[in-house]
């Protein structure tokens, strides 16, 4: 091999060598998943599960839920009974034990997540394009 593409060849590897092991292992990035409405697992007394398909209006429930997957843990947005403008930010370990409860303010009824791997947060979209923002620090492993 010409001295050229071998040197290249090199460098190429080194670079990827030197790439933090965070690129290589899918749970130190949060990802969204779409998961059954019907799959939820136990929820907290005085929440509720709401899900739209549709976030501008009081649509009947989506049939699936953006939940948010992170270090293992899996994390469901639910709305509160008594309808306040928030959202609970449960998070479940794999038996389905929850490891964290959170009250979000900002928006309720749950419409889509998005997560961003340069900022490190998952932004939930609410009813009437009401958001709130969330490091993934406060979704991962306690």
């Amino acid at each position: 091999m010409p001295a050229a593409p071998r040197a290249a060849l090199s460098l190429t590897l080194l670079c990827l060598a030197a790439m933090p092991a965070a690129a290589e292992d899918p749970r130190n990035v949060a990802v969204i998943a779409f998961v059954a409405a019907a799959d939820h697992p136990p929820m907290p007394a005085g929440l509720q599960l709401v899900c739209m398909p549709v976030s501008g209006q009081g649509a009947p429930n989506s049939d699936t839920c953006p939940v948010v997957k992170y270090q293992g843990i899996s994390t469901w947005a639910y709305s509160f009974a008594d309808n306040r403008v928030a959202l609970a930010l449960v998070s479940y370990d794999a038996d389905n034990k929850v490891v964290r409860n959170v009250e979000k303010s900002g928006a309720r009824y749950l419409f889509d997540a998005t997560s961003s791997e340069r900022g490190q947060t998952v932004t939930f979209v609410g009813q009437a394009e009401q958001w709130i923002t969330v490091p993934w620090s406060e979704l991962g492993a306690p």
